[in-house]
């Protein structure tokens, strides 16, 4: 049962990085696509609880409102670096957000830090200069700092995952998820009157919130069984693997000799960070 959860995990993580690069390439504009995200995760998540039964769990609606802000944070920044940069990129840098979680696991959650995981450590680190190496990738700055607010703000979602299933392992998942979808699709809303951005429907953000709802559920649901440790970067680097070879297959993207370095160097440090 979990590794088939890893794999939909990876499946719908995916997918939905696909659906937002190909939108993107198409030049539809992120809020649009965003609302369509929140909107499908929102009436999922509401059906859902009231065909189990919705508790009014205070505290799990307060965990979700703040993973949502963090969630819309990620939701926008990641689309605009899918915009500007090759998917495989972005996605490798925004997976580096598991040093979050990872840290806090040792730090705060006292999990173990082994040898390979220090190895992992300084991989990462050499990842993300090779991968940043203006002479030859020729990057904007821009995508440089959306692709690094994503790798925080998914830092920041993954932090509130654990948290909320540390203080209620296995319970209130559905209020949590809903609370979440609700607070960015107000966030949203917001953002788009300011923008004057007229809601369409998109089948495209509507397929991607049902992914992004059903990737961030599954990765609640492990939370309360898997150490942070090993849940995140197991998730990451298939996910990399996975948004990669879509990338190559889907997108025709070609990577230099500086990113395909810094993509084995971030692929390692993931794979060690899990031993």
């Amino acid at each position: 049962m979990i590794p088939f959860l890893y794999l939909l995990n990876v499946g719908c993580s995916a997918g939905q990085s696909a659906l937002g690069k190909q939108y993107a390439a198409k030049g539809g504009k992120a809020v649009v696509f965003n609302l369509n995200k929140a909107l499908a995760g929102s009436l999922v998540f509401l059906l859902f609880g009231l065909l189990n039964g919705l508790e009014l769990h205070l505290p799990s609606w307060l965990f979700g409102l703040g993973y949502g802000a963090a969630l819309c944070l990620s939701m926008h920044t990641g689309f605009k670096a899918l915009a500007m940069g090759p998917m495989a990129l972005t996605s490798i840098i925004a997976s580096f957000s598991l040093i979050i979680p990872f840290l806090f696991g040792i730090t705060v959650w006292k999990e173990p830090l082994t040898l390979p995981g220090g190895i992992g450590m300084i991989l990462l680190l050499a990842a993300i200069l090779l991968l940043n190496f203006k002479k030859e990738d020729g990057l904007s700055v821009r995508w440089s700092v959306y692709a690094f607010l994503t790798l925080a703000a998914n830092g920041a979602c993954s932090l509130i995952q654990k948290y909320h299933q540390i203080c209620y392992p296995g319970q209130y998942r559905t209020v949590f998820m809903l609370a979440a979808m609700l607070a960015v699709l107000v966030l949203l809303s917001g953002a788009g009157l300011g923008e004057k951005q007229k809601f369409t429907l998109s089948l495209p953000g509507l397929a991607a919130g049902l992914m992004n709802g059903a990737a961030n559920y599954i990765v609640l649901y492990l939370a309360a069984a898997e150490k942070a440790s090993v849940l995140f970067p197991v998730v990451s680097v298939a996910n990399v693997i996975a948004v990669w070879l879509i990338g190559r297959i889907v997108f025709k993207e070609k990577l230099k000799g500086m990113q395909l370095l810094g993509l084995a160097a971030g692929l390692g440090a993931i794979l060690l960070l899990n031993l």
